[in-house]
């Protein structure tokens, strides 16, 4: 089995000053994998990126938001200064280049994956996406990575069922706006964890929230509340993933992986560990050996811890690659309110919110 590494040093071309969504992050990982002779492993290749193009940056986004990032980041080539898009979503010089390599990094990334070159690929790209919609940049991201690899399955590799599964803390608003009614190319379906909306931003991501017309049920919400640890997510997908899937029969899955989850983390207020991820990833790992031929992408999201990042994402490489030798700090579990509270009331109110759309609840 050989996994992909999609990184570039372009990725490091987005400054943006003192900021937590820092090039540091990148540089933090790739150090690491270096440190643990990760990219000297024959199992693991490093892909490069490419530029998407404008075509299909326009797959989910209007051309007034690529207009904006391009003429702002023109701006601040032209000032010297960085721009700000909103109050968290900072613009270089840089910025709109980067923003399509990172993009076409995850093209890239499932070209390699579609041509047997690997069998799977992890995106190590920024800046991160899942925030952004159709119009409007958001919450650090520029150009939403994981809705246009999406719809580049539908739209230039004949897919017809896509899953995406979000497990950065924040409420993945973007992709949930783009994928709200559904696409036009094909059925996706969105399973997106992340801390309550009522304690984090975006303030978004309530079990009602559905979607409607052709996506409609296919938008899956599962808000934990402060302090949810390893084990929440677990529970999440016996629960919800696996059935639904077992009904969906998704033939790619996409995961936005943010590692903000961490109980460290300076954002949020999650219990996961650094190895919650890559132990959620040898679930999602099982569909993907029975649904989609193992094929799975992530791409980088959040997670502003830089050295927990970076064992986070080297233990979800190890397990892309069949090595469940992880890098493990001592186990977390759920308090029992807090579990109590998913397994009595999140759990039971999902299901009833998607009974109507799956013969699974």
């Amino acid at each position: 089995m050989n996994t992909g590494i999609v990184y570039d040093p372009i990725y490091l071309e987005h400054r943006i000053g003192v900021h937590v969504e820092s090039h540091e992050r990148l540089i933090g990982i790739m150090d690491f994998l270096e440190e643990k002779k990760v990219l000297e492993n024959p199992d693991f290749k490093l892909i490069s990126p490419r530029a998407a193009t404008i075509e299909q940056i326009r797959y989910v986004h209007q051309e007034s938001l690529i207009n904006e990032v391009k003429e702002v980041s023109e701006v601040a080539r032209i000032t010297g200064h960085i721009q700000n898009l909103d109050m968290d979503t900072a613009v270089c010089a840089k910025t709109y280049e980067t923003s399509l390599y990172s993009v076409g990094g995850n093209l890239n990334g499932i070209d390699s994956i579609l041509n047997g070159g690997v069998t799977n690929a992890f995106a190590i790209v920024r800046p991160p996406g899942h925030h952004s919609n159709s119009y409007k940049c958001a919450g650090f991201c520029i150009f939403n990575n994981i809705a246009i690899a999406a719809e580049y399955l539908f739209r230039e590799k004949n897919f017809k069922r896509v899953a995406i599964i979000d497990w950065d803390c924040h409420a993945g608003n973007g992709t949930s706006d783009i994928f709200y009614d559904g696409s036009e190319y094909g059925e996706l379906v969105f399973f997106d964890s992340h801390q309550d909306g009522r304690t984090l931003y975006p303030g978004t991501g309530f079990i009602n929230d559905v979607g409607k017309g052709a996506g409609e049920g296919k938008i899956i919400n599962f808000p934990m509340p402060p302090r949810a640890a390893d084990d929440a997510n677990i529970l999440f997908f016996n629960e919800i993933i696996a059935p639904v899937c077992e009904e969906f029969k998704p033939e790619f899955i996409l995961i936005s992986a943010g590692f903000d989850t961490h109980w460290t983390d300076r954002l949020t207020n999650m219990g996961w560990t650094y190895q919650g991820p890559a132990n959620y990833l040898k679930k999602i790992k099982e569909l993907a050996a029975k649904y989609t031929k193992d094929r799975i992408l992530i791409t980088l999201e959040g997670g502003y811890e830089i050295d927990k990042q970076a064992k986070a994402v080297y233990n979800c490489l190890q397990v892309l690659n069949n090595n469940n030798h992880l890098i493990e700090e001592k186990s977390r579990e759920s308090e029992n309110d807090v579990m109590n509270y998913i397994s009595n009331k999140v759990i039971p109110n999902l299901k009833n919110s998607l009974k109507p759309y799956w013969n699974c609840f």
